[in-house]
């Protein structure tokens, strides 16, 4: 078991059991077809979505390349998962094919543990998430060899295997630490890692401590662990290890250069982005207003001669990456913009022009690039299609696809997608996208569930993966894939988080502005004369939970509700979190145990509209994170309000398992079905569930409802 995992388990008083793990290989449910069948186009079901094949992580959260070029440059190698629900498990490969596109990939490995990501979160060292950790397999130099990161036994090391996939991959790292980053030494005899020890030591020194019981301090969070969380911050270590005997030492300054190459004088502290280019270039980006934690930043070039040209024109607003091309002096950037940055460009730069020039603007998403000679090599995904690895020419914009991870989605039906333009008063943008269920057909009338809180890329299940769009959408609902507005404009002036909320007279403004875009948007969509606006519901998750909070508050639209968190409320929200988490509330300007806090809390508390809210809510929630619901699901339930709660064992916010993705995807549908459309899953496993239902206020009489196709192949 990891560090990271262990410190989120606590000692318990009552009986428990795990499951035995699955003992088959989660690969074996997905055979390799050689060809894709001829068949009718079919529909989107629970099963098609959770099982979908990726590569990297999802968008809006880090995510580096996840691909290298072999030396020779005929072939590329990255990593690819597909989670499998009965198995509760990842199906990992790390596959190999030609960088022309022309011919299949090729498995050189497979097996290991899904490997999550960790980030620091208001001073603790490291909490781990749930998405995927991603880090580029590497060829050797020379081309006998890919090194990548596999965990097994709770351990995530670096391993070797042969590109041609006839040998058994062999682990070559066996380090006391989880391996966060590695490098091929130059002569290819050995491997340069980067460990986090002091995780380790930290944790170590706290399981010590609990001898004398623990002091409820500001390293509590309860909701996450029963013990106290190591803090501060976890400088990387590095180390050398030899590829002939295992043997390992630290790391020279030149050695751990290969993994953090020195900027070198007169680059400043707070650049983001820095890229080293050929001959002496180098590029970054930096703040317009250092001081300003939302400031836009200008890209700044730097020559040789330590020369240093600044781009001023508006086509470099908005930049988030940086590539210089390995065969000519040309820096590549990606970059957001358009009508709310809901679009992304492509630029080019060439040394000794006045201005980037635009290769490529569209709708769809570029994620983990990475530059292979002139052209710009990256996962590519839109709102009706799944990630895909492509190479775009960065001279002219044509694409090629160098691996499609799901041809079986060839044949499948999407819904018609709609985008909606939205302008508040202020001037902020904001969009949506509507998607009506593929068959719908001129003066129907659906159904509306809004998921929220991005819109970006695949249209897939909302932030948190946690309401199927397209399946809602094949079972007859309409959908409003919904993108919050950015903050007021005064938010843009803050120096600190406190200051984003305290620099507006109205302490939720922002609530305010994303409840009047969500209005917009749904009223757009009614006025496509596809929704029946009686019979509407809102999801959301995170942030997107909040915005549900105030919606069921401040408004009459929905009539059914589920949230993947919750509740941003009087009680439970801050003290689950813990002491540090409550004082950051209040230097944000959150009112907690004041005699004032009633009247602070009015226009967001559940608690304190019990008696107007009377629309029916579905909670599913992560181990770490219901606790903070509570005051919220015991108020409602003493009232007698419609509401249910879900708990998932051993989750993160965002939630990674694949039963549970799985069971969240069926259960919001038959939520929603049962509430909007008088719909019950009449599998007899259901019983139970439709008999709570049918008990709530406002619930359809049991002869009302009518038995709805399965959702999936093994419920």
């Amino acid at each position: 078991m990891s560090v990271l995992l262990a410190l989120a388990l606590g000692q318990t008083i009552v009986p428990t059991a795990d499951l035995p793990s699955a003992s088959e290989d989660p690969c074996t449910a997905f055979p390799v077809r050689t060809s894709q069948p001829k068949s009718r186009p079919s529909v989107w079901t629970t099963d098609e979505l959770v099982g979908i094949t990726d590569i990297g992580a999802p968008v809006g959260t880090p995510n580096q390349s996840v691909f290298d070029v072999s030396p020779d440059g005929r072939q590329i190698a990255f990593i690819v998962h597909r989670a499998n629900p009965a198995a509760n498990a990842y199906c990992l490969k790390l596959l190999v094919a030609p960088i022309t596109g022309e011919g299949p990939a090729i498995e050189v490995a497979r097996g290991g543990e899904f490997i999550r990501d960790d980030f620091p979160l208001r001073g603790f060292t490291a909490i781990l998430a749930g998405w995927p950790k991603t880090h580029a397999p590497q060829w050797s130099p020379d081309g006998k060899k890919i090194a990548f990161l596999r965990r097994e036994d709770g351990t995530t090391q670096v391993w070797l295997a042969g590109p041609s996939g006839r040998t058994e991959a062999v682990q070559s790292s066996h380090l006391p630490d989880d391996v966060d980053a590695f490098a091929w030494s130059e002569d290819g005899s050995g491997l340069v890692l980067s460990t986090r020890p002091s995780i380790r030591l930290a944790a170590e020194a706290i399981a010590s401590e609990g001898k004398r019981g623990f002091l409820f301090d500001d390293r509590f969070a309860p909701q996450a662990a029963n013990r106290p969380i190591p803090t501060g911050s976890a400088a990387p270590q590095y180390r050398w290890v030899s590829l002939r005997d295992g043997s390992s030492r630290p790391a020279t300054e030149e050695e751990a250069a290969l993994l953090v190459p020195p900027r070198g004088a007169g680059v400043p502290e707070n650049v983001l982005g820095f890229q080293a280019g050929r001959d002496g270039y180098s590029a970054w980006l930096e703040p317009d207003f250092p001081a300003r934690i939302l400031s836009p930043n200008r890209l700044v070039l730097r020559a040789p001669d330590g020369r240093r040209e600044v781009c001023d024109s508006a086509r470099c607003d908005g930049l988030r990456s940086l590539f210089w091309s390995s065969s000519e002096r040309a820096l590549f950037m990606v970059q957001r913009t358009g009508w709310a940055d809901s679009q992304t460009a492509l630029l080019r730069w060439d040394i000794g022009d006045s201005a980037p020039k635009e290769v490529l603007l569209s709708d769809d998403v570029f994620v983990g690039c990475a530059a292979n000679a002139n052209e710009l090599i990256c996962g590519r995904e839109g709102a009706t299609r799944p990630r895909r690895l492509i190479a775009i020419d960065m001279r002219t914009g044509r694409e090629r696809v160098i691996h499609d991870p799901n041809p079986h989605l060839a044949n499948i039906r999407y819904g018609f997608v709609q985008r909606f333009q939205l302008r508040l008063a202020n001037g902020v943008e904001s969009f949506a996208d509507l998607v009506l269920p593929p068959d719908h057909r001129s003066g129907e009338q659906h159904p509306l569930i809004v998921v929220q809180y991005r819109s970006r890329g695949f249209l897939r299940g909302g932030t948190g993966d946690e309401v199927p769009i397209q399946p809602l959408a094949a079972r007859g609902f309409a959908v409003l894939s919904f993108d919050r507005p950015d903050f007021p404009p005064e938010a843009y002036l803050a120096t600190s988080e406190a200051e984003l909320r305290t620099l507006s007279d109205d302490a939720w403004a922002d609530r305010g502005q994303v409840q009047s875009a969500l209005e917009m948007a749904v009223q757009h969509a009614i006025g496509t004369g596809a929704v029946d606006s009686a019979r509407m519901g809102i999801s959301g998750f995170s942030d997107g939970g909040s915005t549900v909070q105030f919606a069921l508050i401040n408004s009459d639209l929905f009539k059914a509700a589920s949230m993947g968190s919750c509740c941003e409320d009087l009680y439970a929200f801050a003290l689950a979190a813990g002491p540090q988490f409550t004082d950051y509330l209040r230097d944000m300007g959150y009112r907690y145990f004041e005699p004032d806090a009633e009247t602070f809390w009015q226009p967001m508390s559940l608690i304190l509209n019990v008696d107007q809210v009377d629309v029916p809510l579905l909670i599913q929630a992560a181990d770490s994170e219901y606790e903070g619901g509570l005051d919220v699901v015991e108020t409602f339930s003493h009232n007698d309000k419609a509401i249910e709660l879900y708990v998932f064992p051993g989750e993160s916010h965002v939630k990674w398992q694949p039963a549970h993705r799985r069971a969240m995807y069926e259960r919001v549908t038959e939520w929603f079905e049962f509430w909007l459309m008088n719909r019950a899953n009449c599998d007899p496993s259901r019983k139970p569930q439709y008999a709570r239902w049918r008990a709530m206020e406002g619930a359809p009489a049991a002869q009302q409802l009518l038995c709805s196709a399965a959702l999936s192949a093994d419920p």
